[in-house]
């Protein structure tokens, strides 16, 4: 078995880290951004929760609204809460 030795120029290696330190930095910014959505979501829906209760309306905490709080943000809980209003369930 031999082993063969291949030269990378060190542009190459400087444009690939450059790459991978902009990617990390999207990463980073975008979960960011949804870890605050979604807590900003999670919390609207437990005030509408608290708020609602005498009127009603309730919206589950579960899976599928964290994702949909955390994607839309506010208007993510005020989506589910006009489908909780008009009485469609969400799973």
């Amino acid at each position: 078995m031999t082993v063969v030795a291949v030269s990378i120029p060190s542009w190459v290696l400087l444009v690939a880290g450059i790459i991978l330190i902009l990617l990390a930095v999207a990463l980073v910014y975008w979960l960011k951004n949804f870890l605050a959505n979604s807590l900003l979501g999670v919390a609207a829906l437990l005030v509408i929760n608290y708020l609602g209760a005498g009127l009603g309306l309730n919206v589950p905490l579960n899976l599928i609204t964290v994702l949909v709080c955390g994607v839309l943000g506010l208007a993510g809980a005020g989506l589910l809460l006009l489908l909780a209003f008009f009485g469609i369930k969400i799973v």
